[in-house]
This record gives structure tokens, sequence and C-alpha cells, in this order.
């Protein structure tokens, strides 16, 4: 039964094609504009985080002591507890601690001197940080490092005045390097300079471009001497602990379970948060706009199935004498309804993804990297776009559509609930 409806109804749009595709063509516009709207700020967010660096470092979070508590209240510290903590939050995927060379150190190699963050990491854990390699291997053996993208480009000539200073970029892959640490005591300053093996270096745009990564059990040792005291393991803090959501939708939540737990958080990971926050916001303003030309579209629906109520006044008449209910009369005129939002829809979604084909193709940065047509006149980097300013994903289509048919269905069922009320001998009287 209802398929015979169904027929009925497509009998009837096709019998007033014109007016049929006038009404479809305002639902595809405003499906144009919501899909289209909506993909460019999926497009735009690529871009920022593209711009951020690796995909890593979009769910890493940096933890750190909060010191922003009452002055009473003993602050948290990143304990051995607090570690095993942070590995029972839901959606976490590892927890790395480091700790820091608390009496700093300077770089030697040749006749420079540079700097960078030392940091002591479990050998263990070097897999499952994320991070990218840019040469070399990721080994950390006894008195070997791996060294950030940047920390070769950070020394320079202690010899040189302050007129000719200029930084100076090092091999560290095949310049002999040592690590001078300092120490101080109340009576005598001393130095002891370690040789360091460089087995790696990482690819920049992480969190580590200036850090220099150490065995765990190296820089205690370099820290015990030092301090000339020996690590108490009941009281051993580390300096960071570093926590690797499993996706960017996990950030937020492992963000808010952290500082609940009375610690500070940061970091690339925590910065996406607020990204994406930004441009979820945009997402609803920009659908918003979209969204009443969809609204302007259903008042096209409503009108012309109001017109089809009018002029099908004898038919209807006709329909309940031979024995159609007010249940068929409805059906047939909200599935009209609903097909007009349906194709409108469906029309709308073929129509975005011609136009994104055409706008990222503008976009698209050449292989030569030399800007030209539309791009030359932008008053901004279309490099970090990579030909993506437009991207439409699948859910974005199909709710789109869904929308369409919902609105249009709408919009035609207090029509429909008109015709199903007329009396069979009043509409079989009406001219």
């Amino acid at each position: 039964m209802l398929s015979e409806l169904v027929q009925l109804a497509l009998g009837n749009l096709s019998r007033a094609r014109t007016r049929f595709l006038m009404t479809a063509g305002g639902v595809l516009v405003g499906t144009t504009a919501v899909i289209m709207l909506v993909a460019l700020t999926f497009g735009l967010q690529r871009s920022a985080e593209a711009s951020i660096g690796s995909s890593a470092s979009l769910t890493q979070i940096d933890v750190y002591p909060s010191w922003g508590g009452q002055p009473d209240q003993d602050v948290p510290q990143l304990t051995v507890d607090a570690v095993r903590a942070f590995w029972r939050i839901p959606g976490v995927q590892v927890v790395v601690p480091f700790a820091s060379l608390q009496s700093g150190g300077e770089l030697i190699a040749g006749d420079y001197h540079g700097w960078g963050e030392v940091l002591g990491i479990d050998p263990a854990l070097l897999p499952y940080m994320g991070v990218q390699m840019q040469q070399g291997q990721a080994s950390l053996g006894a008195g070997e490092v791996i060294v950030g993208a940047q920390v070769g480009q950070n020394f320079y000539d202690p010899e040189a005045s302050s007129e000719e200073w200029q930084p100076v970029e090092v091999d560290l892959a095949t310049t002999p390097v040592q690590l001078s640490v300092y120490r101080y005591t109340e009576t005598a300053y001393s130095t002891k300079e370690i040789d360091l093996k460089v087995t790696g270096t990482l690819a920049p745009g992480g969190s580590y471009d200036y850090s220099i990564l150490m065995n765990l059990q190296d820089v205690m040792a370099l820290n015990e001497w030092a301090s000339g005291e020996e690590t108490d393991p009941e009281t051993f803090t580390f300096s960071r602990v570093t926590v690797q959501a499993t996706s960017r939708d996990t950030v937020s939540d492992v963000s808010d379970a952290i500082r609940a737990m009375g610690y500070g958080t940061g970091g690339i990971g925590d910065y996406i948060n607020e990204l994406n926050s930004f441009f979820q916001t945009m997402r609803l303003l920009l659908g918003g706009v979209g969204l009443v030309a969809l609204v302007v579209a259903a008042f096209g629906v409503f009108n012309t199935m109001s017109m089809a109520v009018l002029e099908r006044t004898k038919e209807i008449g006709l329909m309940k004498a031979i024995g159609a209910t007010d249940r068929d009369v409805l059906t047939v005129f909200v599935v009209e309804s609903a097909l007009v939002g349906l194709s409108g829809g469906i029309a709308g979604a073929l129509l975005s993804a011609g136009l994104q084909n055409l706008v990222n193709s503008l976009f698209q940065t050449p292989a030569d990297g030399q800007v030209s047509g539309v791009t030359a006149f932008l008053p901004f980097d279309t490099s970090q776009l990579g030909g993506n300013l437009i991207i439409i994903p699948t859910e974005l289509t199909l709710l789109s559509i869904a929308l369409a048919t919902l609105i249009g269905t709408v919009a035609g069922f207090i029509p429909a609930r008109r015709a199903f009320r007329m009396l069979p001998v009043g509409a079989l009287k009406e001219e």
C-alpha cells in the first residue's frame, strides 16, 4: 500500500515538473550553503593544525605542578604515584615522565658553545612518544643522546665580539660534542665534561626542537653529582610529564581529569582544545547562516504544497470517495514534500562536491612552489592548505541531505493536514 502511495506521489510531481524543479532548486541552494560554509571551517581547521606541527603533538599534554592554589595547600608533585594515576585516566595512550638536568649544562662542539634542555627519559618509552626521526635512530644507551631539530642551530663562538656575534650551525651527527655540567658548593665550583654520542635527530615541528633526550639513569647520576646527594626514591619527583591522548577528541577530557587532580596542563595538545572550541563556534555560526537559506526554501515548499492542495481539491474528494482514508491522503502529500526536500538535498550535495573540486583546484600549490592564478592575489600563505580549503566529511553530506528532507517534510505537513480534513462531498463540489 505504501509503495502505491509513493508511486502516486511521484506521478503527481511529474505532472508539475517546472514547479517541482523550482521548489527543489530552493532546497538545493540552502543545502549547498550549509555544506560549503561548514566545510570551509574543516579546511581552515586542518590548515591551522598543519601549521602547528606533527600529528603526535596535537594530542600531547604537558603536565606540571599547579601553583595557583591556596597558599596553605600542598601543591601535588609529579611523583611516581602521580604518573601511575595518569596511566589510569580514560583516553590516555601513554605517559612519559622526564627528569631535567638540574645543574644546567653547556654543549661544546669544537670551538663553539651551545645549549639545549637536557631531559632524562626511560629508553623503553621512546617508541610510544609519537615523535619522528629526521635522521639516525632512536637509541638511548649509556652516553647516547637524541637531539632536537633546532639544537644544532643554537651554537655561537665564545671568542667573537658583540659586534661579530652570530648564531652558528653545527652538524651534531658528525661533530664530536661534549656536555659540560656544573657543581656549585659553598667553597668550590667545579665542572664535569661528558662525551656525548648523538644517535639521531628529531624531526622539526614538535615540542622537543630545543631538547636533548638522554637516558634517565644518566641524568639522575649527573644530578646526584651536581647536588652531592643521592636520590631518595621515596621523595623523587619528575620535573615534567607528557601525557599522550589517544586522539584529538579525548584531549579535552584527559586535560580536565588531570586538572581535577590538582595539576596544571599546557602544551600544544592543550592549545588544540581552544582551537577546536573556536572552530566549533565558527561551524555553528556559519552553519546557522546556511540554515537560513534552507528555512527560506521551506517557505517555498509550503507554498508549492498549498497550491497543490487547492488545485487538486476534486482529486482529493475522488480519492476519499473511492475508499482512500484520511491517512492515505496525508501520506501522499507528505511524501511529495519529502521528495522535494530529498531531491534538493541530493542535488545540493552533488553541487557542493563539484564546487569543492573547483575551489580546491584553485588553491592547489604547484610542485615548483610558484604561486599563480587566484593564490597570487591572496593576502595569506596558501601552502598550508595543501589544496584542501574545502573539506566535506561524509557525515556532513548525509546530515545535510537528512536536514533538507526533514525541512521539506515539515513544510508540507500543514498543507497535507488541510487536504486530509476535506470532506469528500465538499471537495467534489469545488470548481
